[in-house]
């Protein structure tokens, strides 16, 4: 995983932006577009998960090598 994921994620979440991700979710086997406001970068069982939450305000867990798109910085 490139660490400009990281400061990428970080900004977003410092200046409350937006990013609208494409990631695949293993534990559903689904694929989700949705629009995020990252929170922080947590790290469970050797993986980086972005905390999140969608539009609805409802919190997501999102694996960062399961992400298909990076978004370049909106600033």
């Amino acid at each position: 995983m490139p660490r400009f994921y990281l400061e990428r994620i970080t900004i977003a979440a410092l200046c409350n932006e937006f990013m609208d991700l494409h990631w695949h979710d293993l534990a559903s086997n689904m694929n989700y577009m949705e629009r995020v406001w990252p929170l922080e970068v947590t790290t469970e069982n050797g993986a980086e998960y972005l905390q999140a939450r969608t539009a609805a305000g409802e919190p997501v867990s999102i694996r960062l090598d399961l992400i298909r798109n990076f978004p370049t910085p909106m600033k």
